[in-house]
């Protein structure tokens, strides 16, 4: 199958759209067309397609969209977006053959094998850079607006990655101060995900916690001013990497603490001996940290496994459209 694919990766912030050549069984070329919209500017998924097919009207061999949301039989329903994504209601948007509909983190997996180097940061090397193991299985934890898991099974070669809801199990801390995010948070909405420490909303919990304790109410306050809702996580780790609020510091590190803890729990779920890739918006944004003691301690320490887990590489993906790649070769499987 040849031909152009619109490919998709619908968020709760943003949705990526793109037109991405087919050139073979697995094989993609890359976009011909991409652009960014706001999730909250459309209804709909479909009202959203039909904006970017005005601009882009060639024709399809495929629809193929990774959604931010869980999924089964073709039809998912969004997180942090009110949106509906179905591939029948897809396929009856005119000049569209046939529509997928797979979670975006499932979709962010299909792309891993698509990657180069040039995509990647290594923040642990495991054996040494460009070693995986061969035969392992991998893992993503993508931490953005929400916060998506999925483990990659090795199966005769390839990496197949399998649907999961993993960001919404249950919050485990293991320190004092995740223990006190942990009662603040439980106070205010009774059970306690990971996904409400570890996201952007997340870091804002938690700062708002250590804000509080700090006697920085005030200063939270302004930076709610300064950025406003939507860009107030971003306000945040910049304060705590410029080094300009403690209390955002404090947070930065708990976050960067939680995240290592998860990326550790995922690669002994999946025992992912090829890797952990860290995705979503928030890892590039923080590599700084990421790179620091913090997180890899917090990976490590999984005794009597610290062993195993030395030898796992951990990357950041730096490809912002790895999941439309993803998506647009699920089409092509």
């Amino acid at each position: 199958m040849t031909g152009f694919i619109l490919a998709g990766d619908a968020g709760g912030t943003k949705t990526l759209l793109a037109l991405i050549p087919s050139v073979g069984r697995g094989r993609v070329g890359g976009p011909a067309a991409l652009e960014t919209y706001r999730s909250a500017d459309f209804p709909s998924l479909e009202a959203m397609i039909g904006a970017f097919r005005s601009r882009h009207p060639d024709p399809l061999v495929a629809v193929s969209i990774g959604f931010a949301g869980a999924v089964a039989g073709g039809r998912g329903v969004g997180t942090h977006v009110p949106w509906v994504a179905d591939e029948r209601e897809l396929e009856r948007l005119p000049g569209v053959p046939r529509a997928h509909v797979i979670n975006d983190l499932v979709a962010a997996g299909y792309a891993i094998p698509a990657l180069s180097a040039a995509d990647l940061v290594t923040i642990i090397p495991g054996p040494g850079p460009g070693r995986p193991a061969p035969d392992g299985n991998a893992a993503i934890v993508s931490a953005g607006t929400g916060l998506g898991e999925t483990i990659l099974v090795r199966h005769q070669g390839d990496l197949v990655p399998v649907p999961s809801e993993g960001g919404h199990a249950d919050f485990a801390p293991r320190t004092d101060p995740e223990l006190e995010v942990f009662r603040a948070l439980r106070a205010e909405h009774g059970r306690v995900s990971v996904e409400r420490v570890l996201s952007g909303p997340g870091l804002v919990n938690v700062a708002r916690v250590f804000h509080a304790r700090d006697g920085a109410g005030d200063v939270m306050a302004g930076h709610m001013r300064e950025a406003g809702p939507d860009a107030l996580p971003a306000a945040i780790s910049g304060h705590a990497l410029a080094g300009t609020c403690a209390s955002c510091a404090r947070s930065l590190d708990l976050l960067v603490g939680v995240y290592g803890a998860e990326a550790g729990n995922a690669a002994l779920r999946g025992l992912a001996r090829s890797g952990v890739y860290l995705g979503g918006g928030i890892p590039p944004r923080i590599l700084p940290a990421l790179k620091s003691d913090t997180f890899r301690d917090a990976f490590l320490a999984k005794e009597p496994l610290r062993g195993l887990l030395e030898q796992v590489p951990v990357h950041v993906l730096m490809n912002e459209r790895a999941s439309v790649i993803g998506a647009a070769r699920f089409a092509t499987l």
